[in-house]
């Protein structure tokens, strides 16, 4: 077996020597530049997410979004029960190419990689995240784990695991993938249901993108709103990017509205980041 892709203590002694917690990306076949300072667990939106792996994620601030992402929202008081369970089942809690999550990982499942290149609005009430493309919102502690730190909000752009295909099916192949990852098992439950409330075409940073929303239930509460939405970096340089948003359903959760104003505010070269004024 061959060692997979992942963050890995950095083989560089002079790296270690000036910050042992540093850590360098192995894409599965060799050490590439890119590297980063190992960050505390967050929580599934775990405080799960980005990406990435980044997110996907997430969620649970466990750094789903590493890049994972829990969260997501209505704001509208009442609504912490959530929707009723519709009739279409929640995907699989296991089975074949059930991913593993990376509880160290920027944002994200094992194997997800921080965007690079484009940012995200700070809206307010927000906070970007320095380990990449990310923001979040509204900390708290995990429903099945008081041990752990749990986000009321996320959005993380993580490099897609595949780029075959449009962006129509690199969202809807993603977004079963995030949603177990930013609400885990572990955390919330389990996801019991989901209803798909959108699936369109739509634009982000000038690009022809497209996105998928749910409305999850979870076997524990907070309820959530996930979305995974692919698009072709800015750049031109056709790698297919992926904008992954959990929203608890609280109403201490950010509003819904919120999840398309990160959308319409994604800039290139960083245009969002957290120096950027609140929208």
């Amino acid at each position: 077996m061959t060692t997979p892709p992942g963050w890995y203590p950095d083989p560089d002694p002079a790296q270690r020597a000036n910050s042992p917690s540093a850590e360098r990306w192995w894409d599965g076949a060799s050490w590439t530049g890119q590297t980063r300072t190992k960050a505390a667990v967050r929580g599934p939106l775990v405080a799960g997410v980005v990406g990435a792996g980044v997110l996907a994620a997430a969620l649970v601030v466990s750094a789903v979004l590493t890049f994972g992402t829990g969260a997501g929202a209505t704001g509208l008081p009442g609504d912490e029960a959530g929707p009723e369970p519709s009739s279409e089942p929640a995907p699989p809690d296991d089975g074949p190419g059930a991913p593993e999550e990376d509880p160290d990982a920027p944002g994200g499942p094992e194997g997800d990689v921080p965007a690079v290149g484009v940012d995200l609005p700070v809206l307010e009430g927000w906070e970007h995240d320095p380990l990449g493309p990310m923001v979040t919102t509204g900390k708290y502690k995990c429903p099945g784990s008081k041990e752990e730190s749990c986000l009321r909000g996320s959005s993380a752009i993580v490099v897609a695991p595949t780029d075959t295909g449009s962006a129509e099916d690199v969202a809807k192949n993603d977004i079963g993938r995030f949603a177990k990852l930013a609400y885990s098992k572990g955390t919330y439950g389990g996801i019991t249901s989901h209803e798909a409330v959108a699936s369109e075409k739509t634009s982000i940073a000038g690009q022809d993108a497209y996105r998928v929303r749910w409305k999850i239930v979870n076997k524990t509460k907070p309820n959530a709103y996930v979305e995974s939405v692919a698009f072709p970096h800015p750049d031109g340089s056709g790698e297919m990017l992926l904008m992954r948003t959990g929203f608890d359903i609280a109403e201490s959760a950010p509003p819904l509205s919120d999840m398309d104003k990160l959308a319409e505010g994604v800039t290139e070269d960083g245009g969002g980041d957290g120096s950027s004024e609140n929208v």
